[in-house]
Parts: C-alpha cells; structure tokens; sequence
C-alpha cells in the first residue's frame, strides 16, 4: 500500500508530502518523506538510529533546533500549515492538538513537582476549567490511563512512582489537553514486559475511547506489530516501504525490512538462529560464585524492605547465567553484592572458594581484576573527557598486566570490531551500539574471568543488537568467560545462555535451562512473562491483549 490507496476520506490528521530536513550544512537527514495519519489510527514508524524518525516526529511539533531547515511540497498537522507556522501557531497547537509522550518519563516529568500538580497545570491551560472542576478532571484521567488508586498517586512525586506509573503518568500529561494526536517517541524501550504490555494496550484503549490519532515511533518491530494499524520503515531519511502492519512485516517487499525481521531475537526462532545456536553447551563443574542463603534489607522510613530473601545458587566456570525479572525483582541487587558494591545482610558469597568476607587486600585486588562488569548505558559509564584508548588503558593500569598498553588497547578494539584508531577519538564521536562495543573491550581489556552484563543491549536497534550479541557470544566462546547477563528482554537472555533463572519480589522461582524455562515455564510468574512478549506477528495482537487485561 501506498500513501494514496489509503481510501480514508476523513482529513488527516498529519498529512507530509516531500518532507525534507537539513540541519545547518550538512545532508539532508530527512529526505522526501510522505506520511500520512488518519483521526483514530495508529501508525508505527520503524527505523534504526539515525534513520530519520525522531527528525520527523519533532517536526511534527515544530521542536527542531534553530540549525534545521524544513522544507516540503506539503506539511500539515492538525490542520496547522508546518511550513508556514508562526511561534503563536506553535503554541496552539502543542498540547490543545497535538502532544508528545518521550521515551523517558523520568525527564518528561517535573522531579520537583506532585504529579497531579503537573497534569492539573495543562488542564487548567488548554481546557480552561474552573478550579473545583480541574481536580475531578486530574483524577479522571490518571484513572483512565490506568493508574490505580488515583487519588493517592496525585499526591506523589514522579520519583515515588514505578517506571510502569511514570510512563503512565506521562500519558495521562500529554492527553491532558485533550489533543487529537499523540506522538509516542520509543516510549516502551526500558520497561519490563509485563509492564511493556500494559502501555501497548494503553495506548490502544487510547485509540478506541478518546479516538486519537497516534503515531508510534519505535525501534521494536514487536512493539509496533502489536499496536499500530499501519507501519512505515525509515531508513537513511526515506520511508522505503509502508501500508498495512500485516502486509508489511508478514510479507515484507524491501531487503533492508526483511534484514530487520530476521535480526529480532525471539522466544520461538531462537534455538535455530540465536547467535549462540553454534556455541558448545561445555560450562564446567568448577564453581566461580557460591551463593548460600543471600539476603538484602533496607531501612526506609516505613520500616525495613527486603530486595534478597534466601538465594542459594552457584555460578560454574565457563558458563552464561541469565538473570531475569522484572524492576524491583532483586537482580540488580544480586548483581551488586557479586561484584561487590553492595554488603549483603545476610548470608554467604565466595568467589573460587574465598569468602568475601575473608578478602582481606590483596585478595580483593586479584577479585576486581577478575571481575568486570559492562552497563546498560556506555555513556553513563565512558569519562567523556577522556579519549576511549585511555579508558580502556584504566584497568590495564590498574591490574599491571604488562607495560605494552598501548598494543593492548589496539588488540581489543580491534576483537570488538573497532578500527585501531578509534582509540584517539571521544566517546561523543561513536554511535551508541559504538560505545557498546567499547564498553565491553574496556572490560575484557584485563582478561577477567568473569564479566557482568547489566541490560547490554536493551537500548540499541535490533540489528545492533544483533551485532553486540554475536560479539558477547564469539568473546565468549574464544576466551572462556564466564557470563552473568541481567536482562529484561527473555529472548535476548535465551539467545546467549547456557541456565536461566528467574527472579520475583527477591526470589528465586524458576531455574533451569532456556529450554525448560521458556519452552515450558513452570511458574505462574515465568508464564506471565513468557506470554508478555510482543511478538513481530501482527496477528497475536489479540493474544497479547487478553493477557494484558488478565495480568
């Protein structure tokens, strides 16, 4: 389907015909786009990094820095001419017509403000209510958007809600204006499953009882097979191909569309085609971590929380252990008193037999040699002052192994897929799956035995991450390590692990291998998970609905 078969003859609400966008001199990053979005549809638009789409999706709100140029044969939405737009057309229009949910709530969201203070604020502004009735209307909507026990939350801050309630809460923001178009940019990329399914489902039931037009900016092909009613792919600034989400990613016309598809890891392809398919299941009998009857508490002002309540496990040499689970589940807690970070309450750690609390400093130096860990966000964990060679020198230096740093640096970067003089550049000048790898050749630099993998891959585009798990699997497989792997995303934990275990409310409730968890998941908790995962299969929409609204 092209953007003339649509046979909708209602006006739509985002109409583009030819847009381009340049920024200062450089090529144009958007180029002759047609898109367009009718009232009530959801319009899924896929792209890598780089692609185009959020150049798109900030036009539509005319957000662009002062270095853009626009240009187009047509570009309207919500009836406003983009093209032609004055500063006071722009602020009609943003929030009264057409608003943004972001990827990231916790920016979104005023730190220092109640969240029903906040919702009430664009109430006030674009639906001129009186004050007895503008807080009735705050409390409606949180409700509708699914936030329960809305009277409460009104009252909190964003800091006091679950990443699944920010998110929420910054839906309930943007429709706060009653607009007639939301513009969803990647607004599900760090939620866990279950909560992921939620917010789809959401913004469906926003579709169907507000009737607004939506359009879903995402590099997740699951996220957008299981909620947007067209689909647009964007690649290099172009939308290459489009129509209906079935026809397109059922019988995908373009290569680069088909190269998405196959590189989505899954629960049901992975066994034939997850980067670790080839790799030797031959995880050894020696035991690298000893964890017995591991427990966590904290003191709040209510009392005390328990985040760890009697794990027991043991990590062997050799192998990959994925940890799963959602936020607040105790993995990342469990990651910490592993690595050493944080001091468990309770309970017993050794590493190679050594209990941590015989480490005394020498001991403890060898541990921190040994032991690496690789973030979620390589930005976060890069000095952006320092060029990358010398980031990566840091733990040779540190560790003393040899004098010949310099060979080394280029010796790694070269082993993640980095030409050799990508050490005298900053971390700025890489792309973000770039800064994945050099994140990880930081932490093999010093030839560890054991690496930790907090959410690797969960910000990167599928075919990146395809890349970065090839990568872990091949370093794996060459040098021997032994892998711990925190992760949200189940078919990212399938494609590379030997065991799996899975973690609630600080428990362990399910362990086995990939096959015995995911294949025939014994746990009622692992059950919901498992069946949460958007498939890239439009057709189990209806599957992923009914869950969300049984969960």
């Amino acid at each position: 389907m092209t953007l003339n078969d649509c046979d909708d003859s209602r006006q739509p609400i985002v109409d583009i015909r030819g847009l381009t966008i340049a920024y200062g001199d450089a090529v144009p990053s958007v180029k002759g786009v047609d898109l367009v979005v009718h009232p009530g549809e959801i319009v899924g638009l896929i792209g890598e990094s780089g692609s185009g789409k959020s150049s798109v999706a900030m036009a539509c709100l005319g957000l662009l820095d002062g270095s853009a140029t626009v240009a187009g044969n047509h570009f309207s939405v919500c009836g406003t001419d983009m093209l032609e737009a004055e500063t006071s057309d722009l602020v009609k229009l943003r929030g009264s017509r057409a608003a943004m949910v972001f990827q990231d709530a916790m920016g979104a969201l005023d730190p220092c403000m109640r969240v029903g203070a906040q919702v009430a604020e664009v109430v006030k502004r674009h639906r001129s209510l009186p004050k007895s009735k503008c807080r009735t209307a705050v409390i409606d909507l949180l409700e509708r958007v699914g936030i329960p026990n809305p009277e409460i939350r009104a009252r909190q801050y964003p800091h006091q809600l679950s990443g699944g309630l920010r998110q929420r809460a910054a839906v309930a923001l943007a429709l706060a204006g009653e607009p007639d178009l939301l513009l969803a940019d990647e607004p599900t990329t760090a939620l866990d499953v279950t909560v992921q399914a939620g917010i789809l489902d959401l913004f469906r039931s926003i579709r169907d009882e507000f009737g607004v037009a939506i359009l879903l900016i995402s590099h997740d092909i699951g996220v957008i097979a299981q909620t947007s009613d067209r689909v647009a792919v964007m690649l290099d600034g172009k939308i290459i191909e489009q129509g209906d989400v079935e026809d397109v990613l059922l019988e995908p016309q373009t290569t680069y569309t088909q190269t998405l598809l196959r590189a989505v890891p899954t629960i049901e392809r992975s066994e034939r085609s997850a980067p670790s398919a080839s790799r030797p299941r031959n995880a050894g009998d020696a035991t690298v971590f000893s964890v017995h009857d591991l427990g966590r508490r904290y003191r709040t002002s209510s009392g005390f929380v328990d985040a760890l309540k009697g794990i027991t496990l043991d990590v062997h040499r050799g192998e990959v252990l994925g940890i799963v689970g959602e936020s607040g589940s105790g993995k990342s807690t469990l990651a910490k008193i592993l690595i050493q970070l944080e001091k468990a309450t309770s309970g017993s750690v050794a590493f190679e037999d050594v209990d941590y609390g015989g480490m005394r400093s020498g001991r403890l130096r060898e541990f921190r040699n040994a032991v690496q860990m690789v973030f979620q966000h390589p930005s976060g964990s890069l000095n952006p002052r320092l060029k990358i060679k010398n980031s990566i020198r840091e733990p040779l230096t540190v560790s003393n192994k040899g004098h010949r740093h310099a060979e080394r640096v280029r010796t790694v970067l070269e082993e993640v897929g980095l030409p050799a003089d990508s050490g005298d550049r900053f971390p700025h000048q890489f792309s973000g799956g770039q800064k994945q790898r050099i994140a990880i050749a930081r932490a093999i630099a010093a030839s560890p035995e054991v690496v930790l993998l907090d959410e690797p891959t969960s910000a990167l585009d599928v075919t990146v991450q395809a890349q970065v798990l090839e990568l872990l699997a091949r370093i794996q497989r060459d040098r021997g390590l032994t892998y711990i792997l925190i992760s949200h995303n189940l078919a990212v934990v399938r494609a590379i692990s030997d065991r799996v275990i899975v973690m609630k409310s600080g428990e362990i409730v399910e362990s086995g291998t990939p096959e015995e968890v995911f294949d025939a998941p014994s746990h009622p908790y692992t059950q919901a998970l498992v069946a949460a995962i958007p498939s890239v299969d439009p057709r189990e929409r209806q599957r992923l609905s009914s869950q969300a609204k049984s969960a």
